[in-house]
């Protein structure tokens, strides 16, 4: 983001940022967020951009381009160009003493479906903790009921509830957790196939469930 040339090489970084914004306005939770820029290195440091070197394993606790939560933007012009790009949540106050431009993300609350939040949605939130990241989707409620809550509990599938607004990351390219799939009779000559995300923490997946695709962790 914010790039000066297309042409330019473009480095991975990322930012510390907020996830969510109370109703009360205020933000809350946090994650880094990674993108790639190629942005002079000084407006890099004075965005508290920070260089991730390790891609194939990047930190911790860091979602490459997730749809939610974003980060917010500094734009500034000078004498010989206009930058924008993001910045650290962290930076906020000294990037507006300094003369840049703040704008919030468009969308400052997760795309949250609970039973009580939205109790008429044919779709629930879920989520597994992959890298330090709680990783979320939302899930059709008949797949809940096809798959069975002790099944999700056996694959480390966690329903969201209200409480978990400030820590969810949704659609990051990565890290993506690894799916399982099950095939399971539907009626008395047919089959379906079930798939969802699952913890690979989980020693033992349920019955008769098979991992169908790999974790992604590589920020490429």
């Amino acid at each position: 983001m914010g790039s000066q040339s297309k042409y330019g090489k473009k480095d991975l970084v990322y930012v510390p940022i907020r996830i969510a914004t109370t109703t009360d306005g205020v933000e809350a939770g946090g994650v880094n967020y990674a993108f790639s820029t190629n942005i002079p290195a000084a407006a890099k440091t004075a965005l508290g951009q920070i260089a991730i070197t390790t891609p194939a394993n990047p930190p911790l606790g860091t979602v490459l381009a997730s749809n939610f939560p974003k980060p917010r933007r500094a734009s500034k012009r000078d004498a010989l160009r206009y930058t924008s790009s993001f910045c650290s949540a962290a930076w906020l106050v000294q990037l507006k003493i300094a003369g840049w431009r703040i704008t919030k993300p468009r969308v400052t609350k997760p795309p949250l479906h609970t039973p009580t939040l939205r109790p008429n949605s044919f779709i629930q939130t879920a989520y597994v903790t992959f890298r330090g990241v709680k990783y979320a989707w939302q899930l059709p409620k008949v797949t809940i009921t096809n798959v069975t809550q002790a099944v999700l509990d056996g694959l480390g599938v966690k329903l969201a509830t209200p409480g978990d607004f400030d820590e969810l990351c949704f659609g990051a390219n990565a890290p993506k957790p690894p799916k399982a799939s099950v095939t399971i009779a539907d009626g008395d000559t047919a089959s379906k196939d079930l798939s969802t995300f699952y913890d690979p923490s989980t020693t033992t997946l349920p019955a008769g469930w098979t991992e169908s695709k790999a974790p992604i962790i590589a920020f490429n």
